[in-house]
């Protein structure tokens, strides 16, 4: 309908300018097919921009605008083409001269002019100016720079009516969208609609030389006399013209497809964003976070520390008189006061022993345990540990053994806090041993090995106590951790001396681990260095 409205109302438009260029080749029915096929692609184009409402936005507007320009050129040459066909025995001749530039269609008696001036040059170049426009907004939105100025046009509107500076023009401004359209996609490589830009520019260079290079052969051939060669050319141009259209409308086609993809992209990006900014807020309010939690156990250790030292001084009091009054310093007791005396002086030092665990534990968590790093021979430092503990296994009726090879070298750390660390777990084996033996051994660690040397030695504490189950092996680590509350009562502790433990061994840059099963039996063991030189590096086995 569009079609025939658009031929109709040429018939009585006398004096009417159309623009088209006479081709006379058997082909010309296949080239109307590709016009007709391309004003399809054309309209479905501009249907989809009006649906997404891009005509509005920057850069789009300037390329619906060129689309506008491009459907009405391939209107004007399909009717002109029509025309033709229609009066082709009234166009067969000369068109040598200004005759070229002007000629009618009689119909029924009356004058038609259908050419004049090459006016469809003029719709095709304004309307490539627009198309490069439009990628020059497209390319200056993501560089932020301004947009070249429609008025570069203006000066070229008086040449762009003769035919050869029309193909001239024609030309330069497709090799420029071209050009322009492959900055826009070096400018985001992963946006597919300016891929689509590239093949949508490259077929409108394509269809600017098949056109371009038919009308300047002919300008130069037909001048000259050499009509017969032009004869030869003229279906090659024209083939090579149609393929032009069907290439130009099928890119174009593909629009719809590209612009839905692009916009699944962008979606799917903009999620993406969305997650990362939520992602990357929640990291700095998790950091927010942790300093505050830091400087409120800082403040935690600091209150504690201070806490416990001032605790110290009146429990070391109350033991002291309590010590005194069980020698009869002030005089004789009775046995009831001796046994009062003697809950107290148990209930102080445990006491007192809870108070050094959490002093322990402020030093610890705020790094102020300063090691005296000496060597240390091993077999005698277990050997001082196991005399204090003597009394009482041999009170539980407990065997106890020591393996520990006379070859071995000696270790480096500080002989306090090392000690400090075998009572630690020699107290837990005794208290939780009822029956069977207690076992110590020290052997060279061979999991961490350098230049065929071992670099720690790994001492063990075995028992054949209650066990611990496999799920609690790694929480007991931890402060203030009991695992089974109903032993509470029965085995008197604080929670603290294994997480004390774990905090002096990672001191001494080695590792402490438990292996255990219940009521069978647990072995401790832990590591330490055999060079002093350790202590300035962080041990590959942490």
């Amino acid at each position: 309908m569009i079609f025939l409205a658009f031929f109709l109302v040429s018939m009585f438009l006398p004096v009417q300018a159309w623009g088209y260029v006479p081709h006379e080749y058997p082909a010309i029915y296949t080239q109307q097919l590709g016009r007709i096929f391309l004003f399809i692609a054309f309209l479905v184009v501009l249907l989809s921009i009006v649906h997404y409402r891009l005509h509005r936005l920057r850069g789009w507007r300037y390329l619906f605008i060129s689309l506008i320009f491009f459907t009405i050129w391939d209107l004007i040459v399909f009717v002109g083409r029509l025309s033709e066909f229609i009066s082709m025995p009234s166009t067969i001749g000369g068109t040598e001269g200004w005759q070229y530039f002007r000629r009618y269609i009689e119909i029924g008696r009356l004058e038609y002019l259908y050419y004049l001036g090459r006016f469809d040059f003029v719709l095709l170049n304004v309307a490539m100016l627009f198309f490069y426009w439009g990628l020059r907004e497209h390319v200056s939105e993501v560089r932020e720079k301004n947009p070249v100025s429609v008025t570069i046009i203006l000066p070229l509107l008086p040449i762009l009516i003769t035919d050869m500076a029309g193909n001239a023009i024609f030309i330069v401004l497709s090799a420029m969208s071209l050009y322009t359209s492959i900055q826009l996609y070096r400018t985001d490589r992963e946006n597919v609609l300016w891929n689509y830009m590239v093949w949508l520019a490259a077929a409108w260079f394509m269809f600017s030389i098949s056109r371009s290079f038919g009308h300047i052969i002919r300008h130069v051939l037909i001048p000259t006399g050499n009509g017969d060669v032009w004869k030869f050319f003229e279906p090659i141009t024209g083939s090579f013209n149609t393929f032009s259209l069907f290439f130009v409308g099928s890119v174009s086609l593909f629009f719809i497809r590209i612009y839905k993809s692009y916009m699944a992209i962008t979606e799917d990006k903009r999620k993406l964003e969305s997650l990362v900014i939520e992602r990357t807020h929640f990291i700095e309010e998790l950091e927010r976070d942790k300093i505050a939690l830091q400087e409120l156990d800082q403040l935690k250790s600091a209150f504690l520390a201070n806490m416990s030292h001032e605790l110290r001084t009146p429990m070391n009091t109350i033991i002291g008189y309590t010590e005194a009054l069980l020698d009869s310093v002030d005089g004789p007791i009775t046995a009831e006061q001796e046994k009062s005396l003697g809950k107290v002086k148990q209930s102080a030092k445990h006491l007192l022993k809870l108070i050094d665990d959490v002093l322990d534990v402020s030093r610890l968590e705020s790094a102020k345990v300063k090691l005296a790093v000496t060597e240390i021979d091993l077999r005698a430092l277990i050997k001082t540990v196991i005399l204090s503990f003597e009394s009482l296994i041999w009170k539980k009726g407990l065997s106890l053994s020591v393996n520990i090879d006379q070859t071995l070298p000696p270790v480096y750390g500080d002989e306090v806090k090392i000690k400090q660390i075998l009572i630690i777990l020699l107290s837990n084996a005794v208290k939780f041993t009822h029956a069977g033996e207690i076992g110590i051994t020290a052997h060279l660690y061979d999991a961490d090995i350098q230049s065929g040397q071992p670099l720690f030695m790994e001492i063990c504490i075995a028992d054949t106590g209650i066990g611990i189950h496999q799920d609690d092996l790694r929480k007991i680590f931890e402060k203030f951790m009991q695992i089974d509350f109903a032993l509470v009562r029965q085995y008197e502790g604080t929670g603290l001396g294994l997480s004390i433990a774990r905090g002096l061994v990672e001191l001494h840059k080695g590792k402490i681990w438990a292996t255990s099963k219940y009521g069978e039996g647990s072995t401790f063991c832990f590591t330490l260095p055999l060079k002093k030189e350790i202590f300035e590096q962080v041990p590959l086995h942490i």
